[in-house]
């Protein structure tokens, strides 16, 4: 005699196949949503599987498909809200394709990196998203070179292989120190990054290329290391506005390292942007409050989150061509004016518009609310 199925026991695919007159091949036809399914025969199925409250091994489906719907997100640093903001991004996104994220926290360290990407490959993930790739990186290299899924976006490798969705960090940075020359200062002072990083390396490149540009000297000491750290970067203000010819602005490669020099300018009793002249990068949320209005280059941070998964569900599907052939895009930057500097003190004190302004070539239109002009700085470019 059968034993009885006690109510402890998950329900089977026999057993919604047996509630609905049908094959166990048939069942599974509808569970992987196969198209050559009779709709009579689906709705059964379905139906048996809500009555049973049948869960389907999601283990097991992988396995025959050799798909587990997750991808790998491994960011820098997930303290800095750009990264929090661009995560988002890519968790909505890939939720609405149907795929689950499992994020990792680097904290700019290699071998936390090597030890994530041993990780996500236990767990089968069907790609990577990294947003935490040095210059010289011998274990995404190592993935590029197998073919393996994966996408990069707000850094890149040095030797510019792999998939990869980046700011255009170069002319950015050379079109906001070009704005600070504007303004008229001649003595900037720049706080970077972790010099292994294409944004740190690319964003100092354009600094000292608009210093030539205009012909004054790229003076090694206005330049100081901030990590892409508020702390660091407030240390590092301390030194620059202790020197005996302080620098009369600061440009930080990032804006919570702004945040730090305007931390630090502030214990000195010092005035943004009366005394001192402070841009950052990114736009991150906290840059517009109204008790900082924070002038910086803004990303597309949400256009970066999506192109990342929508890229890398192409090439999970087509792995091979997208090896021969990498998806690149180059991301135009807009620099936002706000109040930190000064350009507001010159025209609009109000400072309550938020407008796109025209250069050359270019049409003008408005670009939503806030306390900010924003000007499109560089060029978009596919490659």
């Amino acid at each position: 005699m059968p034993q009885r199925r006690t109510s402890r026991q998950a329900p089977t695919i026999g057993d919604v196949a047996r509630r609905a007159g049908v094959s166990r091949a048939t069942v599974s036809r509808v569970l992987n949503e196969y198209p050559h399914v009779r709709p009579q025969v689906r709705t059964d199925v379905q139906r048996a599987i809500r009555a049973l409250r049948y869960r389907p091994d999601q283990v097991a489906r992988s396995l025959a498909r050799r798909e587990t719907k997750t991808l790998g997100l491994v960011v820098a640093d997930i303290t800095n809200p750009f990264y929090a903001e661009t995560a988002r991004a890519i968790v909505e996104t890939a939720r609405g394709h149907g795929y689950h994220v499992i994020l990792c926290n680097t904290d700019n360290l290699h071998r936390l990196q090597e030890e994530y990407v041993e990780v996500l490959r236990q767990r089968r993930v069907d790609g990577i998203i990294f947003g935490s790739v040095f210059l010289d990186d011998p274990v995404v290299e190592g993935l590029v070179e197998a073919g393996y899924p994966c996408v990069m976006y707000n850094r890149r490798l040095r030797s510019g292989r792999g998939n990869y969705i980046v700011l255009d960090n170069a002319s950015a940075s050379h079109d906001l120190t070009r704005h600070l020359l504007d303004l008229g200062h001649r003595h900037i002072g720049f706080i970077t990054g972790l010099r292994d990083l294409s944004t740190a390396s690319e964003r100092l490149r354009g600094y000292r290329a608009a210093l030539r540009a205009a012909g004054l000297p790229a003076d090694p000491r206005l330049m100081r290391p901030g990590a892409f750290k508020a702390e660091m970067a407030q240390r590092a203000a301390q030194e620059l506005l202790k020197l005996p010819r302080r620098p009369t602005a600061i440009m930080a490669g990032n804006d919570l390292m702004a945040l730090g020099v305007m931390q630090a300018a502030g214990d000195l009793g010092l005035r943004v942007p009366e005394d001192l002249a402070v841009v950052g990068f990114d736009d991150i949320e906290i840059a517009a409050h109204r008790q900082i209005q924070l002038t910086t280059m803004a990303q597309q941070k949400a256009e970066m989150g999506r192109m990342a998964v929508v890229w890398m569900l192409e090439i999970i599907r087509d792995p091979r061509r997208y090896r021969r052939e990498p998806l690149q895009q180059i991301l135009t930057p807009t620099l936002v004016v706000r109040r930190t500097c000064g350009a507001l003190l010159r025209g609009d004190k109000s400072g309550d518009r938020r407008a796109t302004v025209p250069r050359p070539g270019r049409r003008a239109g408005r670009s939503g609310e806030g306390k900010a002009l924003r000007v499109p700085s560089s060029r978009k470019e596919k490659r």
